[in-house]
C-alpha cells in the first residue's frame, strides 16, 4: 500500500518509515483523523509518532485539546511495553483489550492506536515475541472488538527484521523491504498471500506455530498465494501435525492444483490429515 486507506473497523497496518519522512507524519495524522471521524479514542505510542501530531493538518486537530477531553492519549514506548517487564503477547493482548473496553465504556466507538515499536524490534530475542504478538494482535483485531492499529517500524532495522514483522500484517507500506509473503486473519480464517519458498519457509513455520487457533477445523486460505514450493508445503504439513496433536484439524482452502499434487507426491498426508476445499 502507498496511502492510508479509509478508516475501517479492523485496520492493521505496518508502516516502515525513514527518520525524516514527512509522508510518515502525514500517514500518522490521516490514520488518527480517520479514527476521530469514527468517534474512536486515539492512542499514540512512541516519541517519533508523538512528534507527528504536533502539527494540525491532514484532518487531525489540536493535540492539546484532544488530550484535555480524553480523546487522545500518549505514551512512550517504555511506558506502553517495557514497564511491565518481560514482553509477552498475552500481556499485551490484555493491555489493549482493557484499553479498548475502557474506550467503549467512555462512549467512544473503539480504540485506534499508532505505535512505534522499533526499539523492541532491535533486539533479536525480543523480536520473536514481538512477531508473535503482532500475529496475535491481528487475530484480535479481526474479531472486531473495536481495536485498530498502525504499527510503525524504522527503516534502520535489518531487512530480516522488517520482513519478519511486515509478514504478519494484512496491509504493509514498506517500499524497500516488502515481505515475500503475508499471514493475516480474515475473520476466523488465516489467509496466506505472496510467495513462500525455501528461503522463507522457516519464517512461515514460526508464524503458523504462534497462530491463536481455537476452533476446529482451523482454516488456512491459500487463495492469495502466488507460489508455494516443497519447503513451504512441508511447513504447512508440520503445522497440521501440531494441530492434530492438539485435537484440531486443518482445512486448506483455495490451494492450486500444483499444491495438491505436491501434497500427494510428497506423501504429506501421512504427517497429518488435511482437508482441501475450494476457496470460499
Amino acid at each position: 500500500m502507498t496511502e492510508v486507506p479509509r478508516a475501517g473497523a479492523s485496520d492493521h497496518i505496518c508502516w516502515v518509515y525513514d527518520e525524516d519522512d514527512e509522508a510518515f507524519d502525514r500517514a500518522v495524522r490521516r490514520f488518527l483523523a480517520g479514527g476521530l471521524e469514527r468517534r474512536e479514542r486515539v492512542l499514540v505510542i512512541g516519541n517519533r509518532v508523538i512528534d507527528s501530531i504536533g502539527i494540525q493538518d491532514d484532518g487531525f486537530g489540536d493535540a492539546a485539546a484532544l488530550a484535555a477531553d480524553g480523546t487522545l492519549r500518549t505514551l512512550t514506548t517504555a511506558e506502553a511495553y517495557e514497564a511491565a517487564g518481560s514482553f509477552l503477547p498475552g500481556t499485551q493482548r490484555t493491555f489493549y483489550d482493557d484499553a479498548t473496553r475502557e474506550a467503549l465504556a467512555d462512549g467512544y466507538t473503539g480504540l485506534r492506536v499508532v505505535a512505534d515499536v522499533s526499539p523492541l524490534a532491535e533486539d533479536p530475542v525480543r523480536r520473536a515475541a514481538l512477531v508473535e504478538w503482532e500475529h496475535v494482535a491481528d487475530e484480535f483485531i479481526a474479531q472486531g472488538p473495536g481495536f485498530t492499529a498502525m504499527c510503525a517500524y524504522s527503516s534502520r532495522l535489518t531487512p530480516d527484521a522488517l520482513s519478519d514483522l511486515a509478514s504478519v500484517h494484512p496491509l504493509v507500506h514498506a517500499p524497500t523491504a516488502a515481505p515475500p509473503f503475508r499471514v493475516f486473519f480474515d475473520g476466523p480464517r488465516i489467509a496466506l498471500s505472496g510467495s513462500i519458498d525455501t528461503f522463507s519457509a522457516d519464517r512461515l513455520t514460526r508464524v503458523l506455530a504462534s497462530s491463536p487457533v481455537d476452533g476446529s477445523p482451523a482454516v488456512l486460505d491459500l487463495s492469495g498465494v502466488d507460489f508455494v514450493d516443497v519447503a513451504a508445503s512441508r511447513a504447512i504439513a508440520r503445522w497440521a501435525r501440531d494441530l492434530a496433536g492438539r485435537r484440531r484439524s486443518l482445512e486448506v482452502r483455495g490451494a492450486s492444483p500444483l499444491v495438491r499434487r505436491m501434497w500427494r507426491v510428497l506423501g504429506l498426508a501421512d504427517l497429518a490429515p488435511v482437508t482441501f476445499s475450494a476457496a470460499g
